[in-house]
């Protein structure tokens, strides 16, 4: 790990040890602030099937661009879904702070 404000994180041989260590230390000596390129999804909801028709080309296009991608076509069909929702609640909130 690389030091942040000149302090250096040790190894821990357990779980016990580092919760020892942060009990009597503070993140912030050690944190340069928020990543922004790191998604923490520590309990990920349980998922529910669902049932949606889809054209035979999409479906195609889907596993091809997922086979690239080294990954199961329904997650990458999750991630644009996610994705897709993510921008249609920004765009939202800001039609509703603008208006």
């Amino acid at each position: 790990m690389t030091p942040a404000r000149g302090k250096l994180i040790p190894p821990f041989a357990s779980d016990d040890e580092e919760r020892d260590y942060w009990e009597t230390h503070d993140i912030r000596d050690y944190d340069d602030g928020p990543a922004t390129d790191v998604v923490w999804d520590l309990r990920p909801e349980k998922k529910k099937r669902v049932t949606i028709r889809l054209e035979p080309s999409m479906i195609a296009q889907l596993k091809e661009m997922a086979e690239e991608l080294d990954m199961p076509y329904q997650t990458l069909t999750r991630g644009l879904i996610r994705r897709g929702l993510r921008e249609l609640q920004a765009q939202h909130e800001a039609r509703a702070a603008s208006g």
